[in-house]
């Protein structure tokens, strides 16, 4: 039996990282609208449709470059811990500000998925995301959820299992060994 594959799950505060967390766990991890909410690492499991999953909610960071001790959690857990992937919760409603922290974890692994949360939210202000134009431009895949309303969750974890397909064959690139398949 293969052994379980390990992904992160990043993000800057009050994006709803903790929320997705629980959703795909099926835990219940307190949730909290503040920043240092999460201030250690905690383990769950999930199960995509090929893979047994340790998921990591690492606590929120807006960088790698640590200014609190909770973010030196974040940033030691990313930089130093081997994970076969990293999932990136980003705010839709505040797009641009969350994806410094994104194009960050890209330059430590490539196995990538930019999560988009909160697309009711964004809906209720008007606001659309291009997912093709957005994974096209970053080079990974995007996907959009409401992880409080488990919208997008399955979406989610077929993108995640494709994902570790690829990171298995250690193949870096997500559109040309995966989107073509």
């Amino acid at each position: 039996m293969e052994a379980a594959k390990t992904v992160a799950i990043a993000a800057n505060p009050n994006v709803g990282k903790s929320t997705l967390f629980n959703s795909l766990t099926g835990m219940h991890q307190h949730t909290g609208n503040w920043a240092g909410k999460t201030v250690a690492n905690a383990h769950g499991c999930c199960r995509t449709p090929n893979y047994t999953c340790t998921l990591v909610d690492i606590p929120g960071t807006y960088s790698l470059l640590a200014h609190s001790p909770e973010e030196e959690i974040a940033r030691d857990f990313l930089c130093a811990e081997k994970t076969d992937a990293v999932i990136v919760v980003c705010d839709a409603t505040c797009l641009e500000r969350n994806l410094n922290l994104t194009l960050q974890i890209l330059k430590i692994n490539p196995h990538v998925i930019l999560c988009v949360n909160l697309m009711d939210e964004a809906e209720k202000k008007g606001i659309s995301v291009d997912f093709s134009v957005l994974s096209e431009s970053l080079g990974i895949p995007a996907v959009g959820i409401c992880a409080r309303k488990k919208k997008g969750i399955q979406n989610l974890l077929h993108t995640l299992d494709k994902v570790l397909a690829a990171a298995s064959e250690n193949k870096s690139d997500f559109h040309k060994t995966s989107m073509t398949k």
